[in-house]
């Protein structure tokens, strides 16, 4: 019997390790509430404790032994060591993923432009150079439109939706307009390297 896997609703703190006397205080706790299967001496098993909670973390150890209380391992025995860090694993996997996705997104979202100066607002004064800035802003606002429509939508990524729902009204427009700026920043750059690849003999024909 195994307990159903969730997300802590908040952010516990996953990076602190626990120290040796944390791990004894735990599998102390254990040894007095729960039977061996086969009576030993702890002496001789420490070791192996031990060994199975190298690098795990203080939040990780003490959310396992809450769980174990609660019958996560379904059996009313001291755990083993292998029981111990699977159930030490399991309660960190929620956590995993999320990260795993937010580091997901964040790949497929960064800009690489990012700290670069934006385009220009549309120059004045000069009529033939507001209407190349016209024409560079509609072609920019086409392509925006055929990536938005045709972009790949990954559901893993979204898995947290009622995480999202959450978001403030002020929070939900400024990523909009981030992702809004990065796809029009795309499309210009992609407009200013093909305008630099035309020759100077077909830039005066096209005049």
């Amino acid at each position: 019997m195994t307990t159903p896997k969730t997300t802590p609703a908040g952010r516990p703190d996953i990076s602190r390790v626990a120290t040796d006397t944390e791990k004894l205080t735990v599998l102390t706790r254990l040894l007095a509430v729960y039977p061996c299967r086969a009576p030993s001496d702890f002496r001789l098993v420490r070791p192996a404790y031990m060994q199975a909670l190298e690098g795990v973390g203080k939040w990780a150890l003490f959310e396992a032994e809450r769980q174990i209380n609660q019958n996560a391992l379904g059996h009313p025995f001291m755990p083993t060591p292998a029981e111990l860090r699977r159930e030490i694993d399991r309660v960190m996997e929620p956590l995993r993923e999320r990260e795993r996705r937010a580091a997901e997104e964040e790949r497929r979202y960064r800009w690489e432009e990012d700290g670069k100066p934006r385009a220009l607002p549309a120059p004045k004064g000069d009529p033939e150079a507001v209407a190349n800035w016209r024409a560079r802003r509609d072609a920019e606002k086409e392509e925006a439109a055929v990536k938005a429509a045709s972009a790949h939508f990954d559901r893993a990524l979204f898995a947290d939706k009622e995480e999202r729902m959450n978001r403030t009204a002020a929070e939900s427009v400024s990523d909009f307009i981030s992702r809004q700026d990065r796809r029009h920043s795309d499309a210009l750059r992609r407009s200013l390297k093909a305008k630099a690849a035309v020759t100077p003999e077909t830039e005066e024909e096209k005049r």
